[in-house]
């Protein structure tokens, strides 16, 4: 099955996830560019429920039979970039895997900026496209007696050195998902 992972990522750690799943799956990967690539432009779009559009993407994704999409929750909506991408690419679109790194834990998955709330908008955008979603909370990376402390989780970025136990085990089985 032709795969590719396509990738929006601000701060790295969405970038480091999806190229661990790159190299994983061995397959294709490529970033998501907003036109206007400035956070701050992102984020009032995003809460809008708008896209101003991404750059054209070098691959030709009718070419792949599943993409594993990559990008972060932020406010609990389905950004902008994301949306974007969506939006232009949806009818080339054959079964569509979503993966996020976010700052939620399973616990407050289904809170007002959870990530549960933007598994469900991805769902009403793509219908029976999207296969399932699978979040990577940065939580899972941060000591357990620190996992409230929203500073830190808003300034950790996931990388080897932390991509160990439960979010490791989590991956692994978002793989042999994809491996089915």
């Amino acid at each position: 099955m032709k795969t590719i992972v396509v990738y929006y990522s601000r701060t790295g750690s969405n970038e480091y996830l999806a190229e661990k799943i790159a190299r994983s799956l061995n397959c294709d990967i490529e970033e998501i560019v907003p036109h206007l690539n400035l956070f701050f432009f992102v984020a009032v779009s995003s809460l809008l429920k708008k896209s101003p559009g991404i750059k054209t993407l070098s691959h030709n994704l009718s070419e792949y039979d599943r993409i594993v999409l990559c990008g972060p929750v932020f406010m609990g909506t389905f950004i902008s970039p994301l949306r974007g991408f969506i939006s232009k690419y949806e009818k080339n679109i054959k079964k569509l895997y979503f993966a996020c790194c976010c700052a939620s834990s399973d616990a407050t998955k289904d809170d007002k900026f959870g990530h549960g709330s933007v598994f469900k908008m991805a769902k009403d955008i793509l219908k029976e496209k999207l296969v399932f979603c699978e979040a990577f909370p940065i939580p899972l990376v941060v000591p357990e007696d620190k996992q409230k402390d929203s500073d830190l989780i808003m300034k950790t970025r996931l990388s080897d050195s932390n991509f160990t136990g439960e979010i490791q085990r989590r991956f692994e089985n978002f793989i042999q998902k994809l491996a089915e």
